[in-house]
């Protein structure tokens, strides 16, 4: 039964966390387009922006483990209940 839940919370978790990401990026898209000039960076004209990958699989990690967590603990206590005291609303 925990199996069931981790899954789901898992499957939550990928299609959030890759959204999360798209959405990210597409902002980040946005933001790099901004002008930015300052007389100390002479050479930058947009605001900076890293898209390195590493903060990517960081974020996409971050959901994975966020939401095992949020479907383990839930799992956990259900798993302690008698499914017929549940059925009942007891």
């Amino acid at each position: 039964m925990n199996r069931i839940f981790i899954f789901i919370a898992l499957s939550i978790g990928i299609s959030g966390g890759l959204l999360g990401l798209l959405f990210g990026f597409l902002v980040s898209l946005g933001i790099d387009q901004i002008p930015f000039r300052t007389a100390s960076l002479p050479t930058v004209k947009t605001y900076p922006v890293n898209y390195d990958l590493a903060y990517y699989g960081i974020g996409l990690t971050f959901s994975l483990i966020t939401t095992f967590m949020a479907g383990l603990f839930p799992a956990n206590k259900a798993s302690k209940i008698d499914p017929v005291v549940i059925i009942r609303g007891k």
